[in-house]
């Protein structure tokens, strides 16, 4: 008997270890809930690439969940979609961009329905932080319930769960009423002032910082890893020299100048893309065509780069547009006033010069070619914008 009971005793205690073991071994430090909301309004892909991307950026280790709301305060209004667990970041981002938006937002519904997910014993709650994290861009319906009332709910709700819940706040795009609604539901739930974005590259940039535990660290963004000395680690035509005016846009393309330390030369502009997780050089030379780098990231440089010649207008009074951000109906404007000015006999000159406000257009000589086979030119002083008029004669 003495022997039997021994022996259940070590079974007991065999299976308590196992037990133990595998809590522990199943306990994840972080676990964190995507609140999405899911109710009928414009733009909701950039609140799902959003989700998935700050999905992405969180370790594999790190138990993850989705629910969306939006819906009838008097229906099925929330439904988890994705239940926590860990190195599902994938899936997380596509059950984000397969949501189909419908319903009002009702954001107080699902706020208690993720509560109620972190108040059942499995899946096991994190060990260091539990996180929802909600993303509010249609409004923020509470079901007609105020302040004091969400409060005492969702006070009860969170005493359920034995757990502190840390609620994070994003508002996307939302009107001034809807922030002073969305500022209430942050405070009855003890939450930091929500965060506020009004661009997709924003919302990104603020997903990522808000989901990721504070004693981990945010990945790098291709943006942050650009310095001076990173690039001349990748381009350095010759030693002495450096970089300068370092400029960064969409995580994709650098501009920066090359020139010696007291910058006694000319500036070399130099552009680099990120490809295949680093920085490749892709053009040097001082005057950058516009190649395959969008227009407005230009723009955003304040560059004027060399584009390909856009021609407005064919046949014997042909009008092209040789540099400059310049649209066809100004290029065409500014070539028919400075003909007519010729015409009129209003120019200066063998050059024919005339000069409009801050455009300065002439008859121009050129190395090479007879000035009867140089074509009419008009230059803008504010941008360096071209318009040629005419087509050489060779």
């Amino acid at each position: 008997m003495k022997r039997w009971l021994a022996a259940a005793g070590a079974v007991v205690l065999v299976l308590g270890l196992v037990i133990g073991g595998l809590w522990v071994h199943l306990t994840p430090d972080h676990r964190t809930t995507f609140l999405v909301d899911a109710s009928e309004s414009s733009g909701f892909g950039e609140v799902a690439d959003a989700v998935g991307t700050a999905a992405a950026n969180m370790s594999g280790e790190d138990s993850l969940a989705l629910r969306r709301f939006g819906g009838a305060c008097d229906g099925s209004n929330t439904a988890e979609l994705v239940t926590p667990g860990t190195g599902q970041a994938g899936e997380i981002g596509d059950a984000a961009r397969a949501i189909k938006p419908e319903g009002k937002a009702t954001l107080l519904s699902g706020m208690l329905a993720a509560i109620d997910d972190f108040a059942r014993t499995y899946p096991f709650r994190g060990s260091v932080s539990n996180r929802v994290v909600v993303v509010a861009r249609g409004g923020a319906d509470t079901c007609g319930k105020n302040a004091d009332e969400m409060r005492a709910i969702m006070r009860d709700h969170l005493s359920r769960t034995g757990v502190k819940i840390d609620f994070r706040f994003v508002g996307h795009r939302l009107t001034p009423e809807q922030v002073k609604v969305l500022n209430a539901v942050a405070a009855a739930a003890d939450a930091q002032k929500p965060r506020l974005t009004k661009t997709s590259d924003e919302l990104v940039t603020t997903m990522k910082e808000i989901s990721a535990p504070a004693n981990l660290p945010v990945k790098t963004a291709p943006c942050d890893m650009v310095s001076p000395e990173s690039l001349a680690a990748k381009y350095l035509p010759e030693p002495g020299l450096t970089y300068f005016d370092v400029k960064c846009e969409q995580d994709r393309y650098v501009l920066a100048t090359l020139n010696t330390p007291k910058r006694e030369a000319q500036d070399l502009p130099v552009v680099f893309e990120f490809e295949n997780d680093t920085w490749q050089k892709t053009m040097a030379q001082t005057d950058l065509p516009c190649g395959q780098v969008p227009k407005e990231v230009w723009k955003a440089w304040n560059f004027d780069c060399l584009q390909e010649p856009v021609i407005c207008r064919e046949g014997q009074r042909k009008v092209t547009v040789l540099s400059g951000r310049l649209d066809c109906p100004a290029a065409l404007d500014v070539a028919d006033r400075y003909k007519v000015a010729i015409d009129a006999g209003q120019v200066a000159g063998q050059l024919l010069l005339w000069e409009s406000g801050d455009w300065t257009c002439s008859w121009p000589y050129e190395d090479g070619l007879a000035h009867a086979q140089v074509p009419l030119k008009c230059a803008r002083s504010s941008d360096k914008a071209v318009v040629q008029i005419g087509d050489y004669q060779r």
